[in-house]
């Protein structure tokens, strides 16, 4: 796979980012560009299909192909670790991987158990029904009397990467539709629950009357925490 990098120059805080595609990928590496903080990406797979075929892989498989992922981001200088993927986060041994790399690691999961407790009928919005899975029993581990709502849809990812206009990705999904039909079903939060979707997310937010959650700008603050821990222990 390709290595991206962003146009940052300098920063303290430098992250390898991992996604399914390199599209995904891409957005991430750009994300943090805003940031204003460096970022090296690697994908571990070429299109929306394969990262779907892949999460079929063994686990341990899967799990080991990103620690070798990590391995080459570490050559690049990264200091830390975005796995800027829902469905790859929940696919793999995310403690076994934290254990075996001395690098900081945050994912999408990280942020979602932040949400437990505080809603207790969640909304999701996957790229496939492999990720809705991951997620609800995230969340019902953590609260069993919480309830979850899972929509996947991986033709969304598709469509996004074919560079379809937000507005027509979300009418000619549906999405608010989609969100309305969840809300009468007494769900309290919609989470955006693939990155892809942050492509849409300022847009959609604006047309539901329901609360929508998109994780990236959470993982960000946790790495701009990461670097003011950093910039402290100098």
């Amino acid at each position: 796979m390709r290595l991206m990098q962003n146009a940052v120059e300098h920063s303290r805080l430098v992250v390898g980012v991992i996604a399914g595609t390199p599209i995904d990928t891409k957005f991430g590496v750009n994300f943090l560009l805003e940031k204003q903080i460096k970022a090296f990406g690697l994908s571990i797979s070429e299109t929306p299909q394969e990262q779907t075929e892949l999460q079929a892989l063994n686990r341990d498989a899967l799990t080991h192909k990103v620690e070798q992922v990590i391995e080459q981001l570490k050559l690049s200088g990264v200091n830390a670790i975005m796995i800027y993927c829902n469905s790859l986060s929940g696919a793999i041994d995310l403690e076994a991987i934290r254990a075996h790399i001395d690098l900081p690691l945050i994912c999408p999961l990280d942020v979602y158990r932040e949400l437990i407790g505080k809603y207790r009928k969640f909304g999701l919005l996957a790229a496939n029904c492999q990720s809705c899975a991951n997620i609800e029993r995230l969340i019902i581990e953590n609260d069993p009397r919480a309830k979850v709502i899972g929509v996947g849809n991986l033709q969304i990812v598709e469509d996004i990467e074919k560079g379809y206009a937000p507005r027509a990705i979300i009418r000619d999904h549906a999405l608010v539709e989609i969100a309305t039909s969840l809300r009468m079903s007494g769900v309290e939060i919609l989470i955006l629950a693939c990155t892809h979707f942050h492509y849409f997310y300022q847009e959609f937010k604006g047309s539901v009357c329901l609360e929508i959650f998109e994780p990236s700008e959470q993982m960000v603050q946790r790495l701009l925490a990461m670097q003011t821990e950093l910039a402290a222990a100098a």
